[in-house]
């Protein structure tokens, strides 16, 4: 059976933090170990023992940090004053960071096999702040154009958002399997219901965790 993973990744991120707040761990996500993760998850599934699982691609979905980002921001401190102000220029400064972390992920993803980026530009409004927009249309977009063009027998996703309801419906329709990986505190209840399995981060012990994240240990400072 084919499968294809899709994984929203700030929704993603968000069920990792579930996690380190949960078990006080602090583990970031390893996205070149995602997919041998969810072949031999599934593989030990009384439902898909005697199947030959094939992995045919992993997409992720995320914001991207441009420079029309950065643009809006500055104008914004250029036009704030006082606090507002120092609001931004906290906000600029953090971006700036959150941008050398991407660049660097990028650089290293571009190396992965079977794996593939989809960037939509992050948006940013005063009141509002930082946000996505079309990120899960795109997933939307690809989750059902790959069924309808037969590509996977089996869909992995990685977010519980309700906005992928009548996506799910679709797919299932045309005889798709939907499998989602999710904490959950960040999934519908509606999504839960549509998938047919539902594989929560919460119940899974730190052995699985180990093999698609990094856990650091956090040294107290001797006295």
């Amino acid at each position: 059976m084919k499968i294809m993973i899709f994984i929203d990744d700030s929704n993603f991120k968000a069920n990792i933090k579930c996690i380190n707040i949960e078990r006080k761990q602090d583990r970031v996500i390893d996205y070149y170990k995602i997919h041998r993760f969810v072949l031999e998850y599934l593989s030990q599934n009384p439902q898909y023992k005697a199947e030959l699982l094939s992995h045919v691609r992993t997409y992720i979905y995320t914001g991207e940090y441009t420079d029309a980002l950065f643009q809006r921001i500055k104008h914004a401190i250029s036009e704030s004053s006082g606090e507002r102000k120092i609001k931004f220029e906290q906000l600029l400064r953090d971006t700036e960071k959150f941008r050398e972390e991407q660049r660097k992920f990028l650089s290293r993803a571009m190396t992965y096999n079977f794996f593939e980026i989809r960037k939509k530009p992050l948006q940013f409004t005063q009141t509002k702040g930082i946000f996505q927009k079309g990120v899960d249309v795109q997933l939307a977009v690809d989750l059902v154009s790959n069924a309808y063009l037969n590509n996977y027998d089996i869909a992995v996703l990685f977010s519980g958002d309700i906005d992928l309801l009548e996506s799910l419906k679709l797919i299932k329709n045309l005889g798709k399997q939907i499998i989602i990986f999710s904490h959950y505190r960040n999934v519908a209840k509606e999504m839960i219901r549509e998938s047919d399995l539902l594989v929560d981060f919460q119940k899974i012990d730190d052995s699985l965790l180990d093999k698609f994240s990094h856990q650091f240990e956090k040294h107290q400072k001797t006295p």
